[in-house]
């Protein structure tokens, strides 16, 4: 009878030791197939901006309103993660969120202000923001994975 319960007792912890095993290999897996993507643009989350060369001539009898020309924010999808977790941006910017990982995402506002397509790896979802506000957002199908945009 006790050699019976010994064996089962080593049957679970083998299972267990098995399913760890299992578990970080396939993390390690998916970290590798990230890692060897190399052509892949890099992002350093600077905004992209596009500069115009403006050939009027200067007069200083003009009284000109200066504005922010809008931008566009790069948001990575990694590792089940969005990067960056937190970006405060201003009113008429825009997020382009880009999927790294070999499985799809969505980028879904807790609030129904956007909500993309599933993203396969390499595809892009980009929003502009028009409203000022704190905009948490998640990934439907894994809502554990979790980011916000603040717009000023």
């Amino acid at each position: 009878m006790k050699n019976s319960g010994l064996i089962i007792i080593v049957i679970i912890a083998l299972i267990i030791v098995g399913g760890l095993a299992y578990y970080f290999l396939s993390m390690n897996s998916l970290s590798d197939i990230n890692n060897t993507n190399t052509n892949q643009p890099s992002s350093n989350n600077q905004p992209s901006t596009n500069t115009e060369t403006n050939n009027q001539p200067e007069s200083n009898n003009i009284i000109t309103e200066t504005t922010s020309t809008p931008k566009t924010y790069d948001v990575e999808i990694k590792n089940f993660a969005f990067s960056p977790s937190s970006l405060t941006i201003k009113k008429g910017d825009s997020i382009r969120w880009t999927n790294r990982d070999s499985v799809d995402h969505t980028a879904t506002s807790d609030n129904n202000a956007f909500d993309s397509p599933l993203l396969s790896d390499d595809e892009s979802f980009t929003f502009t923001f028009n409203n000022a506000g704190e905009f948490s957002y998640y990934c439907k199908p894994h809502p554990y994975m979790k980011a916000k945009i603040i717009v000023e």
